[in-house]
């Protein structure tokens, strides 16, 4: 247990890290602003406590929000997105299930991939409809947060794709 939280450790450092030195500078865009150090929150196993995976993703995020100084922004969204990520896992999920076939987290093999990409997608929604809704902090900018988010979104859900392509994680 303690081997594996060393890694999952390392592993959200090395994601929040290649974030901020190298996706943040590329420029995307106006509208495209990918966030995929947010994988590390979808690849923590059911097995976790609950607890702790709320306390990792917050972390997470203010550690992001140092580097970025950017308030808190990336911890409230985080926290969200891990609130999200309990809240579905124990409504909609059969987590022993996945994991009685050999999952620790949900992959596109366990169901299929459309699943598994409406998973990640709305939680990564969630995620930058948060994010965005602090950062603009204004109603006159609900259109803009929605676009923004929506794009973003899907921009973050290529980069996880081909992170896990990448690094074959299962």
């Amino acid at each position: 247990m303690a081997i594996d939280l060393l890694k999952y450790l390392f592993g959200a450092i090395l994601v929040i890290l290649v974030q901020f030195f190298l996706i943040q500078e590329i420029n995307f865009g106006s509208w495209l602003k990918p966030m995929p150090y947010i994988m590390f929150i979808f690849l923590l196993p059911f097995t976790y406590n609950r607890f702790l995976v709320l306390i990792a993703a917050f972390l997470a995020g203010i550690f992001m929000d140092a580097l970025c100084n950017s308030g808190g922004l990336h911890a409230a969204a985080c926290a969200t997105l891990a609130f999200g990520r309990i809240m579905t896992d124990t409504k909609i999920l059969d987590t022993d299930a996945i994991q009685l076939q050999g999952f620790r987290c949900l992959t596109p093999e366990y169901k299929n991939f459309r699943f598994y990409a409406l998973y990640v997608l709305l939680l990564t929604f969630l995620h930058h409809w948060v994010y965005y809704t602090l950062d603009y902090f204004s109603v006159s900018s609900f259109f803009l947060v929605l676009i923004v988010s929506i794009i973003s979104s899907a921009g973050t859900f290529v980069l996880i794709l081909l992170y896990k392509l990448l690094a074959n994680i299962r």
